[in-house]
C-alpha cells in the first residue's frame, strides 16, 4: 500500500483544478469537526509561535486568493447578458466605509429597479479601486442584466458617473483578470478592510475532496498549467512541518486556458 494522498478539485465550466497534498491540513482531516477544529487551532498558535507567516506573506496569500475565486466565479455565472459597470463619484469621496454604504444602498434600489422586488434577484460581484486622486470608485459585472439605458443607471447610481459595457463571450475571462488586479492595488489600505463584494445568489464552483492510495494523474487530460511546491504547516506542537503539493489545472473541452493569472 502507498502512502495516502488527500486531493481536492474544483471545477467550473471551463477548467477543473486539482491539488494533491502529502499531508492535510484543516478541512482535508479525513474525520469529524474536532479534529479539524483543533488543527485549526494548532494552525493559528503555529504561526504566531514560529511567525509562520510575515505580514507581507498573509497579504500575499489572501490577495492570491481572492483574484481566483473571481475568476472563477465570472466562469461559473457567465452569460450573454452579462455586463460589466464602472461607478464613479462627482465628489471627492475617500472615505471607504462612507462609499461602500452607498455602493450597498445603490445595489438595492438597482434590484428594485430592475425586479420591483425587495427580495435579492440582482446577481454581481464589485470590487472598489482607489484613484491617485484618493476618490474611491467601483467595478461591478452584473449576471443576467437585462437591458437598462445609462441614463438611467446613472439616475440609480445618484453621485455621479456610470459606464456600461456588454461582455463578449470571448471576454468572459479577461474580465475576471481586469477586475482581480485590483487586488494587488491598496495592499497597506485595503487588507484589513472589505474589498470585494458579492451576492449570495451565484453559482459556485463545485468542489470535491477524498483520499486516495494512488498519485492523482492528469495522463491524457488537456493541462494547462501544473506545478509542485513545498509548503509548511502547523505541526501541532507549535512549530511547523513541511508538506508536498502537486497541482493541476485541467482545460474542459471547448475551455480556455485565459483563467491563467
Amino acid at each position: 500500500m502507498g502512502s495516502l494522498r488527500w486531493c481536492k478539485a474544483v471545477e467550473t465550466p471551463s477548467t477543473v483544478e486539482v491539488w494533491e497534498y502529502s499531508s492535510p491540513v484543516g478541512r482535508m482531516l479525513p474525520d469529524g469537526s474536532e479534529d479539524a477544529q483543533e488543527e485549526r487551532k494548532g494552525e493559528r498558535e503555529g504561526r504566531s509561535a514560529a511567525e509562520y507567516y510575515d505580514a507581507a506573506k498573509r497579504r500575499e496569500r489572501h490577495y492570491k486568493g481572492v483574484r481566483w475565486e473571481i475568476a472563477r466565479l465570472i466562469d461559473c455565472n457567465f452569460d450573454a447578458s452579462t455586463k460589466f459597470l464602472t461607478l464613479t463619484f462627482a465628489q471627492n469621496v475617500t472615505d471607504i466605509k462612507a462609499a461602500n454604504r452607498e455602493f450597498s444602498k445603490f445595489m438595492r434600489r438597482l434590484n428594485r429597479s430592475v425586479y420591483k422586488s425587495d427580495s435579492t434577484l440582482l446577481r454581481y460581484l464589485a470590487v472598489w479601486e482607489r484613484q491617485k486622486r484618493g476618490a474611491i470608485h467601483y467595478h461591478v459585472v452584473l449576471f443576467g442584466f437585462p437591458y437598462m439605458p445609462k441614463r438611467e443607471l446613472q439616475a440609480v447610481w445618484g453621485h455621479g458617473f456610470v459606464k456600461v459595457n456588454r461582455i463578449a463571450v470571448d471576454q468572459r475571462m479577461n474580465v475576471g483578470r481586469y477586475i482581480s488586479k485590483y487586488f494587488s492595488k491598496d495592499v497597506e489600505d485595503g487588507y484589513k478592510l472589505k474589498k470585494y463584494f458579492r451576492s449570495q445568489n451565484l453559482k459556485l464552483p463545485e468542489e470535491s475532496r477524498w483520499v486516495s492510495e494512488e498519485p492523482f494523474s492528469a495522463e491524457g487530460c488537456d493541462v494547462a498549467f501544473s506545478k509542485g511546491y513545498d509548503q509548511l504547516i502547523p505541526d501541532g506542537a507549535g512549530g511547523v512541518r513541511p508538506r508536498r503539493i502537486r497541482y493541476w489545472k485541467i482545460r474542459k473541452e471547448g475551455g480556455s486556458d485565459a483563467i491563467d493569472m
